[in-house]
């Protein structure tokens, strides 16, 4: 097997690994048993690309939402609750659908590139930018090689 394939295997299986959760499934003879199952909001979660600092924020309030809309069954007579329940789902997947406008959003200036999750499954390569500011000091033949650009590519 080649080493980039054996990579791309690994990637997989720690993504898969990192998809699941432990649920409790009753069997048909009445006893319990815990299985591994992927979770599909984890997925969603993991593969969005927003590079803020506030994201996970806004992760934690929508899953409370999501939470409240199953609560409301508990505190109030079924009419009611089914008429509350149904315009906080419109008013979650309106969220979901801007954190995924969001999310596949590029952006580029002279300092920053961000691809979205398309662009980066569709290139064999990751982004750098490099500037030349602190490399004026070094010869021009360094400078245009960029040394770091070499080091870089041996990392990789």
């Amino acid at each position: 097997m080649g080493e980039s394939l054996r990579e791309h295997n690994d990637v997989i299986d720690v993504l898969s690994d990192a998809f699941k959760v432990i649920r409790r499934v009753e069997e048909p003879d009445g006893s319990i048993t815990e299985q591994l199952v992927i979770n599909p909001r984890i997925v969603w979660y993991k593969t969005q690309n927003i590079a803020s600092n506030t994201f996970g924020r806004m992760a934690l309030e929508l899953e409370n939402l999501r939470a409240k809309k199953d609560e409301c069954f508990y505190n109030m007579s079924q009419p009611r609750a089914v008429v509350i329940s149904n315009q906080l789902e419109g008013i979650v997947q309106a969220l979901e659908r801007s954190i995924d406008a969001k999310s596949s959003e590029t952006k580029r200036d002279s300092n920053n590139a961000l691809s979205n999750l398309i662009d980066k499954l569709n290139k064999k390569t990751s982004e750098r930018m490099y500037t030349m500011k602190g490399e004026m000091k070094k010869s021009l033949f360094d400078g245009v090689l960029g040394r770091d650009r070499e080091r870089d590519s041996e990392n990789d």
